[in-house]
């Protein structure tokens, strides 16, 4: 009788025990499940007085993929270092745009460990602290590096932002997310402005087929670029806000090189079908600039605060990004648009990882670069005045 009840009550015991057991697993299960945050589609900035000005900066990554040096170098220098001898220029803006080329996350392996050459990853208090510190409010996550880490690396990218009070486009839980313009709304000395930012990453058989990095359906990923797309989703826009002004950043290109006839095709289909500027990133160093139909396309910035050594030299590649900075100032109750750019030193060889602007020659040589490629260097030389102000020298890039 009592050796029943023992087995009896060890029996209750076991089947208590597994149920907890499940229970437990089912409740870690769920945890795992829970949704990452999502990027909001629409922020207030609230109201400036007189201007309001926005900096673009191109390909970012604070670097610690590249080796022990460089995260000896970030202990050594704080994760702000290379920012020294820009910060004047951007904290002078009122909020930033950067393209990231990193995940936030602590995952230690890469599901492309062995396949992917380049896999990039950042810290996730330091940077987004770093970020919001100088002013970043949108981040591109539309780039060849968002996913390095697969999906989950994606999702903590998110919370770290989404922690960080930093908005993000060009990435998402599902591809409607991903394909999601981002709004930013606010006023003037009380004139109304709103700006849409649109992005996407071009599209890659490999990035797509062996990667998976493009969101999909309902799988998480980076959106993929279409011109058809962003001029679905511009019209959508004006019918929405006849008035908004609309910023495509795509990430474009091939790295080191100047455009290719890809890009002038559909940088020309956008501005064509209702955007109003063009700034790309993605290809580590400067691009062509161009008037069209009396609008600008930027085609890349190159390098903004990008740490690792750089193929510059290898490649026999201009040194040079660039940031460009568009401001709106509100002139008797209209507002009045202005564009510059101010050309940079990226090679982390010829600046000890401290990137700036551009001394006197240096900025000659660019200048004459980019009125070479322009195909007319007297239209060039018209369309595209140079300037300097306390900050550096620029090219202005005059708007209608």
């Amino acid at each position: 009788m009592r050796r029943s009840r023992f087995y009896f009550i060890a029996t209750c015991l076991l089947v208590l025990y597994l149920a907890a057991a499940g229970f437990a697993a089912c409740s870690k299960k769920e945890k795992k499940r829970k949704p990452a945050p999502s990027s909001p589609a629409l922020e207030s900035y609230g109201d400036f007085q007189n201007q309001v000005a926005i900096m673009f900066g191109g390909d970012t990554s604070f670097g610690e993929s590249y080796g022990n040096a460089i995260r000896k170098m970030l202990a050594e220098r704080g994760y702000d270092f290379a920012l020294t001898k820009l910060k004047p220029l951007m904290m002078s803006c009122d909020f930033s745009v950067l393209n990231l080329e990193t995940p936030i996350t602590t995952l230690k392996k890469s599901p492309f460990t062995g396949k992917k050459e380049y896999i990039h990853w950042t810290d996730v208090v330091k940077a987004p602290a770093t970020l919001r510190q100088y002013k970043v409010r949108l981040i591109s996550l539309a780039n060849n590096h968002t996913l390095d880490y697969g999906i989950e690396g994606l999702e903590q990218t998110f919370r770290a932002l989404h922690k960080a009070g930093i908005a993000w486009i060009g990435a998402g839980n599902n591809d409607s997310e991903a394909l999601q313009p981002y709004v930013a709304e606010m006023s003037v000395s009380g004139v109304p402005l709103r700006i849409a930012f649109l992005t996407g990453f071009e599209y890659s058989v490999k990035y797509d087929k062996v990667y998976h990095f493009y969101a999909r359906g309902k799988k998480g990923g980076a959106a993929k670029f279409s011109v058809d797309q962003i001029l679905g989703q511009i019209k959508k826009l004006r019918e929405k806000y006849p008035e908004i002004y609309i910023v495509v950043f795509p990430h474009w290109g091939g790295n080191y090189g100047w455009k290719n006839d890809k890009q002038t095709q559909w940088a020309r289909q956008l501005l064509d079908g209702g955007a109003d500027v063009i700034i790309g990133t993605g290809a580590h160093r400067f691009q062509e600039l161009e008037k069209y139909n009396g609008r600008w396309i930027v085609y890349n910035l190159g390098n903004y605060v990008f740490n690792a050594p750089g193929r510059y030299a290898k490649l026999k590649s201009p040194p040079y990004g660039l940031i460009a900075q568009l401001t709106f100032e509100n002139r008797d109750g209209k507002l009045a648009k202005a564009l510059k750019v101010y050309p940079m030193l990226s090679d982390n060889r010829l600046t000890d990882y401290y990137p700036r602007l551009l001394e006197e020659q240096e900025f000659v040589e660019a200048y004459n670069l980019l009125a070479e490629r322009n195909g007319d260097a007297a239209r060039f030389a018209q369309d595209a005045p140079r300037g300097q102000d306390q900050f550096g020298r620029f090219i202005s890039l005059p708007m209608n």
